[in-house]
């Protein structure tokens, strides 16, 4: 039979200092830092990015213009110039910044109600 043994690292010492002493180190190799606090951090960065205005670039425009077209706020026969206009009318429907710029939660909306209106199409029903 062969004894297993875990490294010396891994064991738990005892805490030394009251309430504010640091815990021992974890086998995942974060330390004190635990899963929870990384994963906190990231969330916490990512949302911030999410947030930024301008941060990430408008979507591919012919893209938001079939999305216009297909949930009806662009002519199809409209001319190009015409979509930041649209854009602007489904933002201040949607309730968000009217400047006609797709932005993050934008195109977030759009995508929403671009799935909706072919869900409803699938089924059948006329979204009018």
């Amino acid at each position: 039979m062969v004894a297993i043994t875990s490294p010396h690292h891994w064991k738990r010492r005892p805490r030394q200092g009251g309430a504010g002493a640091e815990r021992a180190h974890s086998p995942s190799g974060i330390g004190r830092f635990g899963p929870r606090r990384v994963l906190s951090a990231l969330l916490a960065a990512l949302q911030a990015m999410v947030d930024a205005q301008g941060l990430l670039p408008e979507p591919d425009p012919a893209r938001v213009r079939t999305m216009l077209i297909e949930i009806g706020e662009l002519d199809p026969a409209a001319p190009p110039q015409e979509r930041r206009r649209a854009l602007a009318a489904f933002q201040r429907a949607s309730g968000l910044a009217d400047d006609g710029v797709a932005d993050g939660r934008t195109v977030s909306m759009l995508s929403r109600a671009w799935r909706e209106r072919r869900e409803m199409h699938a089924l059948g029903v006329d979204p009018g």
